[in-house]
């Protein structure tokens, strides 16, 4: 698959491979019941074959008119079609209709497919539900996967952080049930490993290509006892096992939760990418997670927008991490009243 989904046509990208060949007749003058008589019969011919033929339509819209519809499973199929029964048919038309058809195109079978607004007021539709155990995901996937991105849609929500070596968090919509937030991915930029708390994820590949890591989710220790963890809360947990690895190319979508574990999402490439990533609800805490050999701390945080609707927060600076930030010093500090 390229690596720009929308430098694609719609119907490669999102459709069936279908051909569709259209065309219409009419009648001279005086000849409308023997066209009408004719076209009946020829109709009937064309209902009936089957063999690389996945729809046929006639319109009769008045009394010496016809137009067919005839939809192929691919290209090969209609040519042979045209040169074979359309052929036949002109023929047989010719001595009780007009010498030139009046209309004629063929081409691929548009899909239907989402635009940003569509997909946006479909997710409002079929996410409703507050927590991830309770949402359908592979109906929120599918719907996703409708989406046919085209860069005019969603450029303007594009922001980089000065540095361009952070990944960013740009919010498109927000609502009680979901956020939807454009992320901008420099080459070489990672996350942290985190979780999602009650959230469900699912990431969407626009451009470039982005590397996602799934964590099996690990052991707390009893001292950090989340109900009552506040942010930059620190604590330990078993070591970090990595249960599967995949590669988003544009028109992927993966799903995350804390049901299935933790995840990293990295972009490995030299090219920036995009991605975009619907939270159910919107996440507004989770857990940073850092890697210390046989054991592993983390901390819990709250990710930061970098900009909403276009517009860069005033929260956002060079020194924003996206992901929150593991307050060593505070490990530190605890680890030394433990010992004390």
């Amino acid at each position: 698959m390229p690596d720009v989904l929308c430098h694609q046509k719609l119907c490669q990208a999102r459709g069936t491979g279908e051909q569709v060949y259209m065309f219409k007749y009419t009648a001279r003058a005086g000849e409308e019941k023997a066209f009408d008589t004719m076209v009946q019969q020829i109709a009937h011919g064309f209902y009936n074959m089957q063999t690389g033929i996945t729809d046929i339509r006639v319109c009769h819209p008045r009394e010496g008119e016809a137009a067919f519809c005839i939809t192929f499973t691919g290209k090969n199929d209609m040519e042979k079609f045209k040169t074979g029964p359309a052929l036949d048919a002109r023929r047989r038309l010719a001595t009780v209709c007009e010498p030139v058809e009046e209309s004629f195109v063929s081409g691929c079978l548009m899909p239907d497919a989402h635009t940003l607004c569509t997909l946006i007021d479909r997710l409002k539709q079929v996410i409703t539900a507050k927590t991830c155990v309770e949402h359908d995901v592979e109906g929120v996937r599918a719907e996703i996967c409708k989406w046919y991105p085209r860069r005019e849609e969603w450029e303007k929500f594009i922001i980089w952080d000065e540095d361009n070596t952070k990944y960013t968090r740009n919010l498109m919509y927000s609502d009680e049930f979901m956020d939807v937030i454009l992320m901008c991915w420099p080459a070489g930029c990672h996350s942290t490993i985190h979780d999602h708390d009650e959230s469900s994820c699912w990431a969407f590949c626009l451009e470039g290509e982005v590397t996602e890591v799934q964590y099996h989710m690990p052991t707390f220790d009893r001292s950090f006892i989340e109900p009552e963890a506040k942010q930059g809360a620190v604590g330990r947990c078993t070591s970090l096992k990595r249960k599967k690895t995949s590669v988003l190319m544009p028109g992927d979508c993966a799903y995350v939760s804390n049901c299935l574990g933790l995840h990293q999402v990295c972009n490995k490439t030299d090219k920036p990418a995009f991605t975009v990533h619907v939270y159910a609800p919107g996440l507004r805490r989770c857990k940073v997670f850092a890697e210390l050999g046989d054991v592993s701390i983390l901390s819990l945080a709250r990710p930061l927008m970098t900009s909403k609707n276009g517009v860069k927060s005033d929260l956002w600076t060079t020194n924003t991490n996206p992901d929150g930030i593991i307050d060593v010093g505070a490990w530190n500090s605890y680890q030394s009243g433990r010992a004390g």
